[in-house]
């Protein structure tokens, strides 16, 4: 390990860094959205260094395997890890106790990111409170013009 002096410039850590702020630049910009929360900005930036680490580097230790894929010993699945786009207007699956009300059973959210578990699911962002919260199941829907 080579620990640099304040004020030094390692380029290859400079590089890494230009390249995470130009995919968030590109992500920011690709957003349907006229205002983007500060909740949304941050899971926009660990998507785009997440997405860094699911393939290949070159020059990196594997030819074949990303970093994903040796650190966690688990290969890069489509249906896990990229079906549903960041930013994704999605109904998200609620149940409310009693469960024999008329109240409505999905909520409006923004998709975020899938928790990277054995059991699945999803981060979303409710779109009534702001928060973060996780769901089982989420269906993409058209975004409507009230969004």
């Amino acid at each position: 390990m080579n620990y640099t002096n304040a004020q030094d410039h390692v380029p290859e850590a400079e590089r890494n860094i230009q390249t995470i702020k130009e995919r968030v630049r590109v992500g920011y910009h690709c957003l349907l959205y006229k205002a983007i929360p500060q909740v949304m900005i941050k899971y926009l930036v660990l998507k785009s260094t997440r997405k860094l680490n699911l393939f290949p580097v070159k020059g990196g230790v594997s030819p074949y395997y990303s970093p994903h894929t040796i650190m966690s010993q688990e290969p890069l699945d489509y249906n896990k890890h990229l079906q549903i786009p960041f930013g994704m207007y999605v109904q998200a699956l609620h149940k409310s106790n009693p469960s024999n009300t008329n109240l409505e059973r999905t909520l409006d959210a923004i998709y975020l990111r899938p928790i990277h578990n054995t059991q699945g699911g999803h981060e979303l962002m409710d779109l009534h409170t702001g928060s973060v919260i996780t769901r089982q199941r989420v269906t993409v829907v058209p975004l409507p013009n009230t969004i």
